[in-house]
């Protein structure tokens, strides 16, 4: 099961967050059990961050994954504020950018990390695939 929350007045595109999520756990060969996609603002994941990390910012995005093996249950928290930030940096829409960290933070509950260059670029490297899937590009 796949729940989707949305703690902002923001209007989100919930037929491409699930279809990004879905993408993911298939092509990683995993199921939801029950994976929890939690979309807040900065002060709320700034909170998670200080309360389970020690870390006291606002982030794009935290995973927790409650369990091992191929039927995952987590939870992610992406921060809308801050994707809004970054889609202005890299110069891409905000969709784009939240269905990159959606994809980015199932990544992280099927047990990708991204702590190494050659760890990143094999995240990065399937984050555009699975970008190209839900935006129907050629890839």
């Amino acid at each position: 099961m796949i729940e989707i929350s949305n703690t902002t007045k923001r209007k989100l595109p919930t037929q491409k967050l699930r279809k990004a999520i879905e993408a993911v756990l298939k092509g990683e060969k995993h199921q939801a059990q029950m994976i929890s996609a939690v979309y807040c603002g900065d002060k709320f994941i700034k909170k998670i961050n200080r309360t389970y990390l020690q870390h006291d910012y606002a982030t794009d995005t935290i995973s927790f994954r409650f369990n091992e093996g191929k039927e995952v249950e987590g939870e992610f928290y992406i921060s809308l504020d801050t994707v809004a930030r970054n889609a202005r940096q890299y110069k891409v829409s905000e969709e784009e950018e939240l269905l990159r960290v959606t994809i980015h933070s199932v990544l992280h509950l099927v047990g990708y990390s991204d702590e190494t260059p050659s760890q990143r670029e094999e995240m990065t490297a399937k984050e555009n695939r699975y970008l190209a899937h839900v935006f129907h590009r050629k890839k």
